[in-house]
């Protein structure tokens, strides 16, 4: 019996040895020109290039296809960085990241879409190793767990045998993006016939991304920084039965536990009509693009901005 082990010890580190072996020679293939996640790298050159009177937008990719942010320059006392790219990131990354840039007098608004605040959410592993090889500096921003690590080699293991079909997005594309941080690719394109990521928001339970957001809002205060909160553009079609219930019982419990951060809206303020979104359930195409800039910037005014400029 004892030799049995032995050999399925042995067996087993070969086995670990190998998978090893070919995580850690996989290269991806990727062009640093194109490569959406790279667009990260000019989102951050645009806010430390900002000096004064900045506002940071932190959320996932409702904020890359979904804010006008040169409208709401015009609008508003502000310069703005949009740093919203891609949900999989995770709000831990997101807000690690705005921690890590922020400074005295900003203004940072959270957007993260709804799945980001549900303690059932999965990171995507792969897709922040990639984010850290593509820009090293990230690394500091999400810090994996030992089962997260071994994901990530057994993710880098499965690529290394599997053709990569490397390609270049016309809309998921670095070279789209203007110098707010705003995706303006997808702005004159036809959609797709139906909207992709319809999935029932599943129950609220917040205890993890409520710890990121006090520690978040305790860091802020420190740093005499504002943080409010407003929420994503949704669908009206998938605003109904439990989705709905849900999403106000979400903005309850975050309400009633983060008095130190300001809300400037409910939910149903983002509610819209289908066809004002272009390929998933939080990309807004130009339309909608538009009417939602327009009601961040009148949110924007009603709790913090007061003396602007009336929007017209």
């Amino acid at each position: 019996m004892q030799k049995f082990f032995i050999k399925s010890a042995i067996f087993l580190l070969l086995i670990a040895v190998v998978v090893f072996y070919f995580a850690f020679n996989f290269k991806r293939k990727y062009d640093l020109k194109t490569d959406y996640l790279a667009t990260l790298i000019d989102k951050e050159a645009r806010l430390n290039s900002l000096d004064s009177n900045r506002m940071i937008i932190v959320g996932g990719s409702n904020l890359a296809f979904g804010i006008n942010s040169k409208l709401i320059e015009e609008k508003l006392p502000v310069k703005v960085a949009n740093l919203g790219l891609h949900a999989g990131l995770s709000l831990t990354f997101m807000l690690n990241q705005a921690a890590h840039l922020m400074k005295k007098g900003d203004v940072i608004v959270l957007i993260p879409e709804y799945p980001l605040y549900l303690d059932d959410f999965n990171p995507d592993i792969d897709l922040i190793q990639f984010m850290q090889e593509i820009d090293p500096n990230t690394k500091v921003y999400y810090h994996f767990t030992p089962k997260e690590t071994l994901e990530g080699v057994y993710e880098k293991f499965k690529k290394y045998f599997t053709p990569d079909d490397f390609r270049v997005d016309p809309v998921f594309n670095r070279q789209r993006f203007n110098i707010y941080g705003d995706n303006l690719g997808h702005l004159n394109k036809t959609p797709p016939p139906t909207l992709i990521d319809r999935k029932p928001i599943k129950p609220i339970e917040l205890s993890h991304s409520l710890r990121l957001l006090k520690d978040f809002a305790e860091k802020c205060k420190k740093s005499k920084v504002s943080v409010l909160i407003s929420y994503p553009p949704y669908p009206k079609s998938e605003y109904v039965g439990k989705n709905k219930e849900r999403i106000e019982a979400l903005d309850v419990k975050l309400r009633n536990n983060l008095p130190e951060i300001e809300f400037l809206d409910k939910p149903k303020a983002y509610i819209f009509n289908d066809p004002l979104f272009y390929d998933t359930v939080y990309h807004l195409n130009k339309n909608g693009r538009e009417i939602r800039t327009k009601k961040l910037i009148e949110d924007l005014r009603t709790h913090i901005y007061h003396n602007s400029t009336l929007l017209h």
